[in-house]
């Protein structure tokens, strides 16, 4: 009986180390930039809360065969606990600094024993007047209870197997179903784990991500900024984590926090962050401006608008001069001709273009519709897509992809002939969009009512074909701009 007893100590001992020590083998081993992409990589990853050392050991490319000769050891900047609703970790960071620009480096991270295998990175070129980079639209599940991340696996994977020389990528908000379980975090980093640790994952917060139930938005998006570290100089102290900048090659990329109800956003703190933005923008001298932020102001959903939004950014963009608004949230893919103060211009350098990403998981949405503002509509009901980017001097380049490789869409912003492509086809304004003589608001209603609300009349699109005896169609043809919105929602 005591050797049995024994036996089975030895046994439990065994067992607890062998767990421990997997435990201790890093994962969610995740790049990032938080400082020049060009001389410096940042690199976070997961322990047990036992592993409390860490280190990063690289070398060049050239060298891999010979790794353990020719490492460098780089001891991490800092690390500490990290505490979930499913358990606790150690969270590990560490920022690689006086790389040399251009160069691929192999590198493993971990302590001792524990460590990762070799994986790779490479820092922006002096020259990088040309380069690409991926673009995924929200990857949620769609149901707090499905924690499977397949789907969204498989799209990025798919992604960045055709384009391997993608320099980084962007996901435009919503990572995960509900940003306070841990679960989905868990899973949305084991799909995404053989991309992130190979190119920097330069995310957009949404609303999901502030979630700590399944109600709507609960405060402070606490796992996002924990796990992504991103670029923070100048940021507010109450944003840190949410908003911040970069630049690369030509481009340079401002990420705002949209999510200003869920996190019940002070109008004083809306304020400073706004201040940022403008002073962001303003101080850049790349040659494309590019904004990032999860809700859209011209959206495809047929009940929310995002007006507020609108009205506190627009002015920004437009002084500023914005030539591309990314956005995610309504899980279609759309893209507008060029806007200033919320009016159709002619050309992109007397506007913005604005784009909707689509989705990269599994939840759609088969009530989005395509609206007068779009110059082109895709809703990717039947699969996922994902976006390759490429920007040099002269074109900025979104071509739109199905999640098994399909190509569907190509939009080319042209800076040297000043204009907008879908593919080879010159996009233009078409005439009766340039001076319409009516605008009207609202999603079409089976109702005749009308209301008169802040110095103007709300009526059902339906009641003006009805009594004028014109369809909608006749009327953008008539020089008159239909919009189908709810612009009271």
């Amino acid at each position: 009986m005591k050797k049995t007893i024994v036996l089975l100590v030895v046994i439990c001992v065994y067992a607890f180390s062998f767990i421990e020590a997997k435990c201790s083998i890093p994962d969610h081993i995740t790049l990032t930039w938080a400082n020049d992409p060009h001389t410096t990589q940042t690199i976070t990853w997961r322990t047990s809360i036992n592993e409390i050392k860490g280190e990063v050991c690289y070398t060049n490319i050239e060298d891999s065969a010979n790794f353990e000769a020719k490492k460098i050891v780089v001891k991490q900047d800092s690390s500490s606990i990290f505490k979930t609703d499913v358990g606790t970790w150690e969270l590990h960071t560490l920022t690689i600094k006086g790389l040399k620009p251009g160069k691929t480096y192999c590198y493993k991270v971990g302590f001792g024993k524990n460590r990762s295998i070799m994986n790779t990175f490479t820092t922006e070129a002096n020259d990088a007047k040309s380069f690409r980079f991926l673009v995924f639209g929200d990857s949620q599940t769609g149901n707090a209870k499905d924690t499977s991340y397949t789907v969204f696996g498989k799209t990025i994977n798919n992604a960045f197997k055709s384009n391997p020389a993608a320099k980084f990528f962007i996901n435009m908000g919503d990572l995960v179903e509900v940003g306070g379980f841990y679960r989905h975090w868990n899973n949305w980093f084991e799909a995404a784990k053989d991309v992130m640790d190979k190119i920097p994952a330069m995310p957009v917060l949404g609303n999901h991500e502030t979630f700590k139930d399944t109600m709507m938005g609960n405060g402070k998006p606490i796992y996002f900024i924990r796990q992504f570290k991103v670029p923070q100089q100048k940021v507010p102290a109450d944003f840190k984590g949410q908003i911040y900048s970069y630049d690369y090659g030509d481009v340079h990329f401002a990420v705002w926090d949209s999510q200003i109800k869920e996190e019940k956003t002070s109008d004083a703190a809306i304020n400073e962050e706004l201040d940022w933005l403008r002073k962001d923008l303003k101080s850049t001298d790349r040659k494309w401006k590019v904004l990032l932020f999860h809700k859209p102001p011209y959206y495809n959903s047929p009940t929310r608008s995002n007006d507020k939004l609108k009205a506190l950014l627009q002015p920004i963009i437009d002084s500023n001069h914005v030539d591309i608004v990314l956005n995610g949230h309504d899980h279609s893919f759309s893209w507008t001709y060029p806007i200033k103060a919320d009016t159709f211009v002619a050309t992109p350098s007397q506007g913005t273009i604005y784009f909707v990403t689509g989705r990269s998981g599994k939840k759609g949405y088969g009530s989005m519709v395509a609206k007068v503002w779009n110059a082109y509509f895709y809703n990717p009901v039947d699969m996922p897509n994902y976006i390759v980017a490429e920007a040099s001097s002269d074109q900025f380049k979104l071509m739109l992809f199905r999640q098994d490789g399909t190509p569907l869409d190509t939009c080319i912003i042209d800076k040297s002939k000043d204009a907008l492509y879908k593919g080879t086809v010159s996009i233009k304004l078409p005439e009766g969009y340039k001076e319409p003589t009516i605008v009207s608001f609202g999603i079409p209603l089976k109702s005749e009512k009308a209301e008169f609300l802040n110095k103007k009349w709300y009526f059902a699109e339906d009641v003006l074909t009805k009594y004028s005896g014109y369809t909608l169609k006749d009327y953008k043809s008539m020089n008159m701009l239909m919009f189908s919105r709810d612009s009271r929602h």
